[in-house]
């Protein structure tokens, strides 16, 4: 059967050829479009989440915790942000921070000193997104020592204050006065880093409400769990690394998102008191899904288009091709070719267009989503598509492969078998009269008798309906030779 398709391959090669091509283009086109559209949503999601929503995407976990439970505490908001984001890698960071202390009237201006006084706070930073621009580090120090601190940059500028300046601060709630000697300056690396989320004054140093606090007075950590300074706040935020994040994901993250908060807010055991946990990540997903929509129903508008051109196009060729054939199949169908075989004949053949289509086409829709992200705003998103295309684009290239093998069947499976039913039936002697030319015999003739006249032997006659293929078709050149009948006389 292999030798006979391809033989009528060869013999009408050039629509197939057009068939082939059209089938390629199609499903490449698709294949890319499947790549593209999930490439680039993957990627415009993540830069979306890492971009100008990362700080509402943060995870924010803030309470006034008492000493006694901040071991537990920090284990409990470091696995509820490692749950809010769905088991996605996340960094927690951490900011603990003092009650308000009044800063000294010899610091304000002498117009100022009539108004409220200057506030500050003590903080345990985090050391890795500072950097220390004079003096030393503050340390633990005794109880009976002074508090070493480090100043920002800015408020030591503006209150002139420098290493080596002692300062006695009182406590707002308490009156409590406590002395603080400034060992050292510091700055932000980054103001732009979400870390600076957690400090009031966003890590600028200085912010003016009602009050003007400066600081946080950098301090060491085990200063603030020691119970020298009074009790503030403690604050986590996590941020989680969107790297790895695709489409399909969003709803399980949505999910964990919005559950998690709530659970934490009603763990009053591990943090001792009430908490405020909270993200906005379940609104930026759902305002990237809704982006996400609009843009994959304009490729689809494409790829329907494109579909319905692709189906036209292979509609033509296939009843073209069906045409051209009509007289073949006759044939076939007089030699007692059934409509099934028919038809299995022009599904081995479609199938062999639709094979290099649905292997090519995954191939070459990376490089080919590539080519046209280059040069564009969207190159700097990156594909994420590597050497090996992802499983969606192999699934979307075989359906629209088998799709177009299915249009190219088509007219072969819609051709009614009504001709041969009455060929069939013409073999039992119920053939009707041919309206061509003389019916040709299907069997051996006898040799002509020296007169002329035939011999008169009887031989079985199979009529040729009209528009039988030529002599040299394909379907007649593969039963060559045609096999000895048995009203044949046997050679001498």
């Amino acid at each position: 059967m292999t030798g006979f398709v391809l033989l009528r391959v060869r013999a009408h090669r050039l629509l197939l050829s057009a068939a082939l091509l059209a089938v390629l283009l199609t499903t490449c086109v698709l294949a890319t479009l499947a790549a593209f559209s999930g490439s680039i949503g993957d990627a415009a999601l993540r830069s979306t989440l890492q971009g100008r929503s990362a700080p509402a995407a943060a995870f924010h976990v803030t309470g006034r915790i008492p000493l006694d439970r901040r071991a537990s505490a920090d284990a409990a908001a470091r696995a509820g942000t490692a749950g809010a984001f769905d088991g996605l890698p996340a960094t927690v960071r951490k900011l603990e921070t003092s009650g308000p202390y009044a800063l000294p009237r010899s610091l304000q201006s002498a117009s100022a000193r009539k108004g409220e006084p200057d506030l500050t706070k003590f903080a345990a930073l985090d050391r890795s997104r500072i950097e220390l621009v004079s003096g030393a580090w503050p340390k633990a120090g005794g109880a009976r020592d002074a508090v070493e601190s480090a100043v920002p940059e800015e408020a030591a500028r503006l209150l002139k204050v420098t290493p080596g300046t002692v300062l006695q601060l009182t406590d707002r709630l308490t009156g409590t006065v406590v002395t603080t000697r400034i060992t050292g300056v510091y700055r932000p690396l980054d103001l732009a880093d979400l870390y600076w989320e957690l400090d009031q004054a966003r890590g600028r140093g200085v912010q003016t409400l009602v009050f003007t606090t400066y600081g946080p007075l950098l301090a060491d950590p085990a200063v603030l769990g020691s119970g020298r300074l009074s009790l503030g706040d403690t604050s986590w935020l996590g941020v989680a690394d969107y790297t790895g994040l695709t489409t399909d994901r969003m709803a399980d993250l949505r999910t964990a998102s919005t559950e998690v908060p709530k659970a934490l807010v009603e763990d009053t055991a591990s943090f001792g008191t009430t908490v405020h946990a909270a993200t906005s990540l379940p609104t930026v997903l759902d305002r990237t899904d809704r982006a996400l929509l609009v843009s994959r129903s304009t490729l689809s508008i494409v790829a329907v288009q494109l579909v319905l051109l692709a189906a036209y196009a292979l509609l033509l060729v296939a009843r073209l091709l069906s045409t051209e054939r009509s007289g073949e199949t006759d044939l076939l169908r007089a030699r007692g070719a059934s409509r099934r075989r028919i038809a299995g004949l022009a599904t081995a053949e479609a199938l062999l267009l639709a094979l290099p289509a649905a292997v090519a086409a995954p191939l070459l829709a990376g490089p080919l989503t590539r080519l046209i992200v280059s040069g564009t705003s969207l190159d700097s998103l990156g594909t994420g598509l590597g050497v090996s295309p992802p499983p969606t684009v192999w699934l979307v290239a075989a359906a629209v492969a088998l799709c177009c093998a299915a249009a190219v069947v088509a007219p072969a499976l819609a051709t009614g078998d009504g001709s041969a039913v009455s060929l069939r039936k013409g073999r039992g002697g119920t053939l009707p009269a041919p309206s061509g030319p003389a019916p040709t015999s299907a069997c051996w003739s006898s040799p002509a008798s020296p007169t002329g006249s035939s011999t008169g032997r009887p031989a079985t006659a199979a009529a040729r309906s009209p528009g039988t293929a030529p002599a040299d078709s394909a379907s007649t050149r593969c039963s060559w030779p045609p096999r000895r009948s048995p009203c044949s006389p046997a050679p001498s």
